[in-house]
């Protein structure tokens, strides 16, 4: 399924992607989709795929700056450039991998974000991994929905509130994630408007899913199966969301909330337990 890009006529969305010049070399295993013997990633596929999702996000409007990852070989995962960080204006929380085989990511990140504007911050003794683990949404960003449990501590999140403080008085609701599967929140939540977003509440424990309905915003759900194709992690500008090959039943519920499907093929990142909003980073 393809739909036709329409260009973003808002503000100009940027966004970081890191090049996968290294993902074939991913020999572990650390969330229950990855499996190096039976599904081994294809180098130049991965590295198609990328591109096309990289050109689709320009095409719509976004405007994508790459992180070149060659001196980055023994961390193949740093391709998911989600994890990078939660970016709130001109700084940086950095992540903190709660793995040890990503654990090295972080220096080149920070030193990314230092080397075009960013000032950095972030704990290194309690697990966070950035917007693969917390993504704003509300009006002016007032809300910052964080996922806890499989991989981010929620004791990161009152310092990650105190960091990025820039006088605004945003709210971090943690939200506690229950499924192996969607081991981040970005797998099952994906915010498209200010008062909008996709979400699998089945991610989430009971407690969490009535607090996510009362935070003003929207929720449209998925069900399990859409949710198992990576449809909440998908990469939205403007109208347009882009996201892995799904089913007619997502398309139509995107069409009917008036956003504007666009379906790529993601299918290597899925090896490693990502798709396309894992491999960006809203900066």
């Amino acid at each position: 399924m393809s739909r036709v890009a329409t260009k973003a006529t808002s503000a100009l969305k940027k966004i970081l992607m890191v090049r996968p010049t290294h993902f074939e070399v991913v020999r572990y295993s650390i969330n229950p989709w990855m499996d190096p013997v039976s599904k081994p990633v294809n180098r130049e596929l991965a590295m198609a795929q990328w591109t096309t999702l990289k050109e689709t996000i320009e095409e719509v409007g976004g405007e994508v700056h790459v992180m070149e990852s060659d001196s980055a070989q023994d961390w193949p995962d740093i391709v998911f450039a989600a994890n990078a960080a939660t970016v709130r204006g001109n700084k940086a929380y950095l992540a903190n991998f709660l793995h040890p085989e990503r654990r090295g990511e972080r220096e080149f990140y920070k030193a990314w974000f230092e080397a075009n504007g960013f000032e950095t911050c972030g704990r290194t003794d309690i697990a966070f991994e950035g917007a693969g683990d917390a993504l704003w949404c509300g009006k002016n960003y007032s809300r910052l929905f964080a996922g806890v449990g499989p991989r981010t501590d929620i004791r990161a999140l009152p310092d990650l509130a105190k960091q990025l403080d820039d006088g605004s008085g945003f709210k971090v609701i943690g939200c506690k994630l229950i499924d192996p599967r969607f081991y981040h929140i970005d797998v099952a939540f994906c915010p498209l408007s200010d008062e909008l977003a996709l979400w699998f509440p089945g991610a989430f424990d009971p407690v969490t899913q009535h607090n996510m309905k009362n935070e003003g915003v929207e929720l449209v759900p998925v069900t399990a199966e859409d949710a198992g194709f990576f449809s909440c992690n998908a990469v939205v500008v403007g109208k347009n969301v882009i996201m892995n090959h799904t089913t007619t039943r997502v398309a139509k519920t995107i069409e009917k909330i008036g956003y504007n499907p666009i379906f790529i093929d993601m299918g290597e990142f899925i090896k490693a337990g990502g798709s396309s909003k894992c491999c960006t980073l809203q900066i």
